[in-house]
């Protein structure tokens, strides 16, 4: 319900600015596909069939991230699906993510996991916010 909430907000946001959203064509099994890989992290961080590398004492907070950034993956592909939606909503989970991881192989590990949901959805790329994750830049939210 949360993520929910959160989407709706962020689909508000992103409707108030005066700029051109990009409607993103969903490929057809894409929710199937995000509600699998949701199941998938809910028994634990999970990235590409074998368990992460990412650190013990951060993983509670680093897998209710990936399920809410999920969630909200979903709740954008079931209502208006733009490039704008899915790259802020990507964007404000990276921002979270941040403080939680050191290495960088640790952030690859995320960034592949993002990097998955982007294809899900059809969206070729990050426009950088991967890339700027990885190499531990905090990067601003898009607007």
């Amino acid at each position: 319900m949360r993520a929910l909430l959160l989407t709706l907000m962020m689909a508000a946001a992103v409707a108030s600015h005066a700029q051109t959203l990009t409607p993103v064509a969903v490929p057809g099994r894409a929710a199937v596909k995000l509600e699998k890989v949701l199941k998938k992290i809910r028994n634990g961080v999970v990235t590409d069939k074998r368990p992460a590398s990412l650190p013990v004492e951060a993983r509670p907070a680093l897998n209710r991230i990936l399920v809410e950034s999920t969630n909200e993956f979903l709740a954008i592909t079931s209502t208006n699906p733009t490039k704008e939606a899915y790259l802020q909503s990507l964007d404000a989970s990276l921002n979270q993510l941040h403080p939680l991881v050191k290495k960088v192989e640790e952030r690859q590990d995320l960034a592949v996991y993002y990097q998955d949901l982007l294809e899900i959805v059809g969206l070729e790329s990050s426009e950088g916010l991967l890339s700027a994750f990885v190499e531990k830049k905090p990067v601003a939210a898009r607007r």
